[in-house]
């Protein structure tokens, strides 16, 4: 258990670098750095000697190469296989250690299996985000899957550290409160992804209005756009961009007054930590409203928006604290 347990650990802690680090490659536009998938330019490094980029010049016709943007993207790869290995350990691990007995029963093989086909779904999303040139929908898809491996991770780490029997049940609130922030993630995802960061320019009106008259919802929230065109800078017109990013807003305020209510709750519980874990969650949502008020007030600066990337999943991990100190404390 204590070898799992820091495997699991450092496994946790790796995802949550490749989720940051993604971030910081999509916002730096950095994405289609190698326009091919796994290597980058069919080499397993970035081509910058001359011998290579004349190779590239070949193979890869009207194509230029930017060393910086091409590096971010291969180490981000780099970081995920390494994840990838990690989740293959544990698994390997979990199924030669337990006896035939506990086999089909077993928590721990089971979510490491999960954690397993997750993690090469995750790969293939990868590949298609660069092939189809970071369509919205697919970049979205690759968000919510690395945040669905950290969470799994997360409860699985929490699993193994927490008593067998729950004491208490998922509440509806609890429930409603899971529903917000995944709502909140999936419209911060799609705002990131079309670009649509500055689609509401002042702060706490847009463009001067409680409801924006100048906004297309139907163009903002068209999921499915269509293939074949490169998405990188967002192909929306302004008004779809202005929807997505007030939407974006809506949900910040949801979610504030619904987590609102379940720390306040929960910070007058008489178990200790219980009340340290809403404080935590509390942190957490205050620090990841301060960040998204900075960045409209300031513009979007680079370390800015990766902290607002960061904090979404430290947001989650919070909450999903909580609902397991409330359930095993």
């Amino acid at each position: 258990m204590p070898k799992t347990k820091t495997t699991l650990t450092l496994t946790t802690l790796l995802a949550f670098c490749v989720i940051v680090f993604g971030a910081y490659v999509r916002l730096t536009d950095a994405g289609l750095g190698c326009p091919d998938w796994p290597g980058c330019y069919g080499f397993l490094g970035v081509p910058e000697n001359a011998d290579e980029l004349s190779i590239v010049e070949q193979s890869f016709p009207g194509q230029v190469v930017e060393p910086a943007k091409a590096w971010r993207e291969m180490i981000h790869r780099y970081i995920a296989s390494l994840l990838g290995l990690l989740i293959l350990i544990l698994f390997v691990s979990e199924v030669f250690k337990k006896n035939k007995a506990a086999f089909a029963n077993n928590f721990s093989l089971k979510i490491s299996l999960l954690l397993l086909l997750l993690v090469i779904f995750q790969g293939l999303l990868g590949m298609w985000t660069v092939t189809l040139k970071v369509h919205p929908f697919v970049v979205l898809a690759h968000l919510v899957g690395g945040l669905s491996t950290l969470s799994l991770l997360f409860i699985y780490l929490k699993r193994i550290s927490a008593p067998t029997i729950p004491r208490a049940s998922f509440t509806g609130l609890l429930s409603f409160g899971l529903v917000l922030l995944i709502a909140q993630i999936l419209l911060g995802g799609w705002t990131s992804t079309n670009y649509a960061a500055l689609g509401c320019p002042d702060l706490p009106l847009c463009y001067g209005q409680f409801w924006p008259s100048n906004m297309d919802i139907n163009e903002g929230f068209l999921m499915w756009q269509s293939f074949g065109k490169n998405y990188e800078g967002g192909l929306l017109s302004p008004p779809g961009r202005t929807a997505i990013h007030f939407f974006h807003r809506l949900g910040a305020v949801a979610l504030t007054l619904g987590l609102g209510v379940i720390i306040f709750k929960y910070i007058k519980n008489p178990s200790t930590k219980v009340k340290n874990a809403a404080l935590v969650l509390a942190a957490a949502l205050f620090f990841q409203l301060l960040i998204g008020i900075v960045m409209v007030w300031s513009g979007i600066a680079l370390s800015l928006a990766t902290a607002h990337n960061a904090f979404a999943a430290l947001l989650l991990l919070s909450f999903l604290n909580l609902v397991y100190t409330i359930k095993y404390r």
